[in-house]
C-alpha cells in the first residue's frame, strides 16, 4: 500500500508547475471547498500538489468521525488522521484506484480533466469504535498551464444504511458523458499489448535489449520500440519507473 502512495507522490509532488495560470484559482478552490461542505453536509479536503498544502472544511459529522475540527490547514497532500481509520485494505484499493486515475488525466486533455472523478466505498471505524461508511470523491479541479494537475479536492459523505444508498466499490467516471471506466484491472489491463507486457516482464527481471531479442525471437530494433511504446502508454521516462508504475496497477 505504501509503494503506491509513494509514487503518486513522486508523480504528483514532481510535476513542473510552472507559473500557475489557470481559470480556476486557489481561492475559487477554497470557494468551491466549502460550498460542498455545506450543501452536503460532508468533509471537503482541497490539495494544492504544488504548496504540498491540503484544506480542510468540517460540517457535523465531523463529530461522528471524531475528528479534530481545529486542524483546518496542513502541511501534506494527505488528510491522514481521517485517513488512518479507514480499513487498510479499502486504503490500498483507493491508491490504486487513485494512481490508475491520475494516469489517465495524464493522458487528456487538461481542459477535459474536471470532467473525471473517482468514486470509492470506504469502511471506517472511528477512534471511540463507531463503524461506518463513508463515501469518497476525488476530482482533480484545476491544472497550472503547463498541464500540471494541480489543485485536487476530496468530499468525504456518511452514507447510512438504506437500500438506496449503494456505493460502489471504486469507479472512475466521466460526469458529462456517463461512461464508467472499469477499475478492476480490465482498463489497467489494456493499456499494453501482450508483446509489450512479455517484454515489460523481461526487463523487470533485469534483461538487456539484446537478451529480450533473443528471449521472444524479435529483433533489437523492435524491442527497443516496444520498450518506448511502455513508456509512453505508462507515463514514463525510464525502464526502473516502467515497472514501478505497472506493478502499481497490476500489469506485472
Amino acid at each position: 500500500m505504501e509503494n503506491i502512495r509513494k509514487l503518486l507522490d513522486i508523480k504528483l509532488l514532481s510535476q513542473p508547475f510552472s507559473a500557475i495560470q489557470a481559470d480556476l484559482q486557489l481561492n475559487d478552490g477554497k470557494l468551491i471547498a466549502q460550498l460542498y461542505t455545506r450543501l452536503e453536509n460532508c468533509i471537503s479536503v482541497l490539495s494544492d500538489m504544488k504548496a504540498r498544502k491540503s484544506y480542510i472544511y468540517y460540517s457535523p459529522i465531523a463529530e461522528q468521525l471524531n475528528l479534530d475540527t481545529e486542524e483546518k490547514e496542513i502541511n501534506s497532500i494527505w488528510e491522514d488522521k481521517l485517513l488512518s481509520q479507514v480499513h487498510k485494505e479499502d486504503l490500498q484499493k483507493k491508491y490504486q484506484l487513485e494512481f490508475q486515475f491520475f494516469q489517465l488525466l495524464s493522458s487528456v486533455d487538461s481542459a477535459e480533466r474536471v470532467n473525471y472523478g473517482v468514486i470509492t466505498r470506504l469502511r471506517f471505524k472511528s477512534t471511540r469504535g463507531i463503524n461506518l461508511i463513508l463515501q469518497h470523491r476525488l476530482l482533480y479541479i484545476s491544472s497550472s498551464a503547463d498541464g500540471s494537475v494541480w489543485l485536487a479536492l476530496c468530499l468525504y459523505n456518511v452514507m447510512y444504511d438504506h437500500p438506496g444508498f449503494a456505493i460502489p466499490e471504486g469507479v472512475i467516471i466521466n460526469s458529462q458523458t456517463g461512461k464508467i471506466i472499469d477499475p478492476d484491472r480490465h482498463g489497467a489491463a489494456e493499456i499494453l499489448s501482450s508483446r509489450e507486457k512479455a517484454v515489460l516482464q523481461l526487463i523487470k527481471q533485469g534483461y538487456r535489449s539484446k537478451d529480450i531479442a533473443g528471449n521472444l525471437s524479435l529483433s533489437i530494433h523492435t524491442v527497443n520500440r516496444h520498450r518506448q511504446n511502455i513508456f509512453q502508454k505508462l507515463n514514463v521516462t525510464n525502464a526502473m519507473e516502467a515497472c514501478r508504475v505497472a506493478e502499481a496497477i497490476g500489469l506485472v
